[in-house]
C-alpha cells in the first residue's frame, strides 16, 4: 500500500508537470524569421576600406634654432606656426567586431600630416640703406603608420545609426619630407630687392618620432544591400613632441643654413568615409541591418 500511494503521488505530480509545461508552450511565442534575421545580426564581423583628409594643428613645446643671436634677442628667432591651413590625405582599413550596439573597431592606417611655419630675420646699420631681411618658409610632412584601437556606440537607429566613438593610437614615423625656402631681402641700393637665397627638398625621417595619443569623434553609418557606409569626423590629442632631440642638430642641409625642427606635439581633425563589408555569412534574408 505505502508503495502504491508513493506512485500514486509521482504520477499527479509528472501530470501535473506536463500539463504546465504545454500551458508554457503555447504562451511562447513562434520564432519568425524576422526575429531569427535579428537575432542573428547581434554580432557581426565588417571589413573594408576607408579614407579621407585632415587638417593638423602643432602644439609647441620647446623652441629651437640653428643660429646663436648675438646682438639681438633670441625671440626673434621664434617661428610662427599656421594651423589648419594644409589639407593632408588618410587611407586605411577599418575593422570592426560589433555586438547589439556596441562596437570594438581598428583601423589600420597611413596618415599624412602637413605641417606649415615660417620665420624672419633682419639686421640694420645706421642707415635706411644697412637694412638685410631673411626669410623661412618651411612645409613639413609627415606619414604615420596609425593603429588605433577604439569604442563604439550606436545611439539609435536600424538602417541609418548615428554613432559616437572614443580610444587610443599609437602611430609609427613612416615617412617624411621638409621642404626650405630661404627668401632675402637687400635694401643696398636704396630699393628693396628679394630674392631666393635656396629651396631645399629633403627626406628627414630621422627627425621625426613615433606618436601616441588619443582620439574621438561622432560619426552614422546607413546600409545599402550589404554593404555599410560609414562618415565620421574625428579629433586626435597626441601627449609627446614628434620630434627626435637626438638629430635635432645633427649636420645636415637644413641645419648648415640655420633651420632646424622645435619641439612640438600634434593635434588633428579628420573626416573619414569608410565602406565595409559583413565577414558572417548573409543571404537574402539576413541583410545587412
Amino acid at each position: 500500500m505505502p508503495r502504491l500511494r508513493l506512485l500514486t503521488v509521482l504520477l499527479s505530480f509528472m501530470l501535473l508537470f506536463s500539463v504546465c509545461e504545454g500551458i508554457a508552450q503555447k504562451r511562447k511565442k513562434p520564432s519568425t524569421p524576422a526575429s531569427q534575421a535579428k537575432e542573428f545580426l547581434n554580432t557581426q564581423w565588417w571589413l573594408g576600406i576607408r579614407g579621407g583628409t585632415n587638417f593638423t594643428q602643432t602644439t609647441l613645446l620647446d623652441s629651437f634654432s640653428g643660429l646663436n643671436p648675438i646682438n639681438y634677442s633670441a625671440d626673434n628667432l621664434d617661428k610662427e606656426y599656421e594651423n589648419f591651413v594644409n589639407p593632408a590625405f588618410h587611407i586605411g582599413l577599418d575593422v570592426t567586431f560589433y555586438h547589439k550596439g556596441f562596437s570594438i573597431m581598428s583601423f589600420p592606417t597611413f596618415f599624412r600630416n602637413n605641417i606649415n611655419y615660417s620665420s624672419q630675420l633682419s639686421w640694420s646699420g645706421e642707415s635706411e640703406r644697412d637694412q638685410y631681411e631673411t626669410s623661412y618658409d618651411v612645409q613639413q610632412s609627415i606619414t604615420f603608420l596609425e593603429l588605433p584601437l577604439a569604442v563604439k556606440y550606436d545611439i539609435i537607429g536600424d538602417r541609418v545609426r548615428p554613432f559616437v566613438m572614443a580610444g587610443a593610437f599609437y602611430s609609427i614615423a613612416f615617412d617624411a619630407n621638409k621642404e626650405v625656402q630661404i627668401f632675402e631681402t637687400d635694401y643696398a641700393s636704396g630699393e628693396p630687392v628679394e630674392f631666393e637665397r635656396a629651396n631645399i627638398k629633403l627626406n628627414n625621417k630621422e627627425e621625426i618620432n613615433n606618436n601616441w595619443g588619443v582620439l574621438g569623434g561622432i560619426g552614422v553609418s546607413f546600409d545599402f544591400w550589404n554593404i555599410r557606409s560609414i562618415i565620421d569626423i574625428q579629433y586626435r590629442h597626441s601627449f609627446q613632441s614628434i620630434v627626435n632631440k637626438e638629430t635635432r642638430f645633427d649636420e645636415n642641409t637644413f641645419s648648415s643654413f640655420g633651420e632646424v625642427q622645435d619641439d612640438y606635439s600634434l593635434q588633428n581633425y579628420s573626416a573619414s568615409l569608410s565602406f565595409v563589408f559583413p565577414l558572417r555569412y548573409i543571404d537574402s534574408q539576413f541583410k545587412a541591418l
